[in-house]
């Protein structure tokens, strides 16, 4: 038996024995979490499997300007999470979503609908990337990494125009200590971090996942 397990069962032999209340029971689970350093979160919006699914990007300009090769970046993160989460018939490719997007450069200033119609999905997921940076502006000597925009859903096959099921705005920082300096962290390794948590953020609303304890309580 596991220590989980162990655990779990001692709490509930004690609440059917009337010795323990819910605020115990609760207390221990996080105890447990807090020991094993991760903790399980379920899936915000399941409605993606068995669907068909584009990702789109559609960020700001000054982020095409400062950092252009951001946005393919995160566009492959999340759609590799998607397609390693199962359960999705079909994905379209990265490659084929910035085909698209470069060759009609107006597609994103339309309806969800029409966007969703030109890639032939019945799910469109949308980030709108408003911030990607490794400073803040005016100070290049320590790291301030934020990442930051909003995320949704629309669902094509609905009767509802543009029917956005889901809504977040994820927003992530590296690193947590302050005053790191540009002479701690090359900056490859805060950008790095700053996509893969961001791309987490983004893709886990869409499957049951671990997160670390830490970060889970601080998001």
């Amino acid at each position: 038996m596991t220590r989980s397990l162990a655990i779990l069962t001692l709490l509930l032999a004690a609440t059917l024995a009337g010795g323990c209340n819910i605020l115990g029971f609760a207390g221990a689970l996080e105890a447990e979490r807090r020991r094993t350093g991760k903790v399980w979160v379920d899936a915000e919006y399941t409605g993606l499997e068995g669907q068909s699914v584009a990702v789109v990007v559609d960020a700001s300009r000054d982020i095409y300007m400062t950092s252009p090769r951001v946005v393919d970046a995160i566009l492959v993160e999340v759609v590799a999470r998607l397609q390693e989460s199962g359960g999705i018939e079909n994905i379209v490719s990265p490659a084929e979503v910035q085909s698209v997007l470069y060759d009609e450069p107006g597609l994103l200033d339309g309806t969800y609908d029409d966007v969703a119609a030109r890639f032939g999905v019945t799910r469109l997921v949308v980030i709108q990337l408003d911030e990607f940076r490794l400073t803040e502006p005016g100070n290049q000597y320590v790291w301030d990494g934020r990442a930051s925009g909003n995320v949704l859903v629309v669902e094509a096959d609905s009767y509802i125009e543009d029917d956005v099921r889901l809504e977040h705005y994820v927003n992530v920082r590296y690193p947590y200590k302050p005053n790191t300096t540009v002479d701690e962290l090359p900056a490859d390794a805060v950008a790095l971090e700053l996509l893969r948590r961001f791309s987490n953020r983004v893709s886990w609303y869409f499957y049951r996942h671990q997160e670390r304890y830490e970060e889970y309580r601080e998001y």
